[in-house]
């Protein structure tokens, strides 16, 4: 079977930047083009949705999806990110010094149980117990190549999740403290909408920042000199308010040498740069990110580039995409792992524990990440 990746390799070595795979699909990898139609408002995403299921948004749902974006942009800015981190670093606190130290760990294991904790507490204003093994099953269950069997079951736990989801939404409006559903609700969202829009942005924060959060522990490992000056900058600064530049740097590296969502698909609604309505498009982050021709040593990990100037070439860096559908959580996320590295390596010299297979499926995942931690 072929290599998706090596697939999508061979066939933009084949191409010019916007390379055609066939009826009516193309692979966009030049970057200049693909900041262009990523951008563009008529590169829209496909949606699968069965129009009767519960976790359906129905025929308005793009819409009311990009209007409930536009609304939670407020809560996402620099002030409210930092505002927001003590409670990160909590969470955090909880979680991570109890990994055995000396002692081995399955980082997928563990980095998705802190991430989940992380972002569960963020959007939904408190801890749940419920959530997490839902979500993980609901991912799984939502692999590629389904059997009836699995699409009947698949449904069984997108119902759980949003259920889940749904009654969350109502304890925060009965709570002491209006979080992230009162406030949409407020907006004037509808249950449905809300519930749906929170059940989205947990599932893409269940197992993405925390397969980059894994990405950058093992590179750590295999970098001993940048792991110690990050846990020097971590250890100098406690508070987790504090500016973590190298820590930062090392996530922002971690997802350009391996982002999770390793390729994006749009569809055209109106013809754009050359390229018909109804056009099939293919972007790639992990071909972008590893540019020669906009990135030097491509393949190297290589955090100090990302100095207090350095802006990446348009279209040459997309780990959260590019335009109007950029994932609306993407500078939070950045905040939030760079917390929860900087808890890390104040609790844990990172080693290597054989290595992982790097797998190109639904995310670009270290399979079989396991680490030695010895006690700091």
């Amino acid at each position: 079977m072929t290599d998706p990746l090596d697939a999508l390799a061979s066939a933009a070595r084949s191409g010019d930047g916007v390379t055609r795979l066939g009826r009516g699909a193309w692979l966009v990898t030049d970057p200049a083009e693909t900041e262009r139609l990523l951008a563009s408002r008529d590169a829209v995403t496909g949606r699968t949705d069965r129009p009767t299921a519960p976790t359906s948004w129905g025929p308005d749902g793009p819409a009311t999806w990009m209007a409930v974006r536009r609304a939670m942009r407020p809560l996402f800015t620099t002030a409210r990110i930092t505002a927001s981190l003590p409670v990160v670093a909590e969470q955090a606190g909880g979680i991570v010094p109890g990994w055995p130290s000396p002692g081995v760990v399955d980082v997928g294991d563990e980095t998705v149980r802190v991430v989940s904790a992380v972002n569960t507490r963020h959007l939904l204003g408190g801890p749940s117990r419920v959530l997490p093994p839902l979500l993980e099953r609901e991912l799984l269950l939502a692999g590629p190549r389904p059997t009836p069997f699995r699409r009947h079951r698949l449904r069984r736990a997108q119902r759980a999740t949003y259920d889940a989801v749904r009654d969350a939404v109502r304890d925060d409006v009965r709570g002491p403290r209006a979080g992230l559903p009162a406030v949409l609700l407020g907006q004037g969202f509808d249950e449905h909408a809300v519930t749906l829009a929170l059940r989205a942005m947990l599932l893409s924060g269940h197992h993405v920042p925390a397969t980059a959060l894994a990405w950058a522990l093992h590179e750590l490992s295999t970098h001993p000199d940048v792991q110690r000056d990050a846990r020097a900058e971590a250890t100098a600064h406690p508070d987790p308010t504090a500016d973590l530049p190298l820590c930062r740097a090392v996530i922002r590296e971690a997802l350009r040498l391996h982002p999770p969502v390793w390729r994006l698909r749009r569809r055209l609604a109106a013809p754009a740069r050359g390229l018909p309505a109804g056009a099939d498009l293919l972007f790639s982050p992990y071909l972008n990110h590893r540019d020669p021709g906009t990135w030097s040593e491509p393949a190297e990990f290589r955090p100090r580039r990302w100095s207090a100037d350095f802006r990446p070439a348009p279209g040459s860096y997309l780990p959260f995409a590019l335009g109007p559908r950029t994932c609306p959580a993407s500078h939070p996320a950045l905040a939030q792992l760079t917390v929860v590295l900087a808890t890390v390596l104040r609790t844990h010299h990172l080693v290597p524990h054989g290595s992982p297979t790097p797998t190109f499926d639904v995310l670009h995942a270290p399979r079989r990440l396991r680490l030695r931690l010895l006690p700091v």
